[in-house]
């Protein structure tokens, strides 16, 4: 089962503060064995997935109660760390496996692996083959309206940058989804699209300081998130550069960014990492509410017919200066 999540819901979702790694809760419904559960995310400086981990946690307690382990790993985008975490996880004998990919196809194997032996893994922000789940941003929306929003801003007009990242499926679909948002626009130029900011400040600084001496003109730019495209502003404001910027977080600190009117900030397509956590915890509820009866058989029909939800996307929405106010920071 396949679902789209409205907007509407999202933006009332509470902000959450406080990050522990290890919390409890029972589940009484079905056992009464304490619930263990295990999640790797890419970068824990990062401040998305610091409220993806606080939003997992606080949704597992709600959920299951007060008797909840949550073990909390990063990857650093590296693929033979996160096959390490996934056995620790297993030897830990998790109950799910919650996992921001470091790479999508990679991870595979390992992924099918931890699945075969009757252990859920639930992909989230990122997609992971073979995931028993996946709640991800709607990445190619978020692209599109981001790259809509820049050619408005240059009046259809210019040279545009595209600032790249870890080839994630979160960031490959963002891509997609700008360049197709740019083909309607004919008279915009990608100068590049195969700089890789690294999804860091210090990425995106370094990246936009080379564009700026590469590229005669650069009138604005698409940073695939905000981490990277406040790095850019600081290479675009040392070199007293007229870039317009536009990304995809919708963090606090782009949002701060919008609300000071900061020069050359166009918007950011939101994500709502406390959503995508919601989502993640219900459908691993649901799995374990069928755990027994998906036992006898691995066929997609026996997940239909338990009615677990397959793939979850979850709509994004543009932050601009004019409407930032009205976003809830994370």
């Amino acid at each position: 089962m396949r679902i789209l999540l409205g907007v509407n819901a999202m933006l009332n979702s509470k902000a959450i503060s406080g990050l522990l790694l290890c919390v409890g809760c029972v589940l009484s419904s079905w056992s009464q064995a304490a619930v263990v559960a295990g999640i790797s995310v890419s970068d824990l400086t990062n401040p998305y997935f610091v409220t993806m981990v606080r939003s997992l946690r606080d949704e597992l307690q709600t959920t299951f109660g007060d008797d909840v382990r949550l073990l909390v790993r990063s990857s650093a985008y590296d693929h033979p760390r996160q096959v390490r975490q996934l056995e620790e996880f297993v030897a830990e004998k998790v109950d799910v496996i919650f996992l921001v990919a470091s790479d999508e196809h990679k991870i595979g194997p390992a992924v099918k692996r931890v699945v075969s032996q009757g252990t859920p893994i639930f992909a989230i922000d990122v997609r992971a083959s073979g995931a028993t789940a996946t709640i991800t941003t709607d990445n190619v929306q978020a692209g599109q309206i981001a790259c809509e929003g820049l050619a408005s801003g240059l009046n259809d007009h210019g040279n545009i940058l595209i600032i790249n990242g870890p080839q994630v499926s979160s960031v490959i679909e963002r891509v997609e989804g700008c360049k197709q948002a740019l083909k309607n626009h004919p008279d915009i130029l990608i100068v590049s699209d195969t700089l890789n900011g690294t999804a860091s400040i210090e990425g995106g600084l370094e990246s936009m300081a080379y564009a700026l001496q590469a590229y005669p003109k650069i009138d604005g730019i698409f940073a695939i998130n905000d981490r990277t495209a406040l790095g850019a502003e600081q290479a675009i404001v040392q070199a007293n550069a007229n870039t317009l910027i536009m990304s995809v977080d919708g963090s606090p600190a782009a949002r701060e960014a919008l609300i000071q009117q900061r020069k050359g900030w166009l918007g950011t397509a939101t994500q709502f990492p406390d959503t995508m956590s919601k989502e993640a915890v219900r459908i691993a509820k649901q799995w374990l509410e069928n755990k027994d009866h998906l036992s006898e058989s691995k066929s997609a029909e026996k997940t239909r017919e338990a009615q677990i939800d397959t793939e979850v996307l979850i709509p994004t929405k543009l932050m601009t200066p004019s409407n930032a106010l009205s976003f809830t920071a994370w």
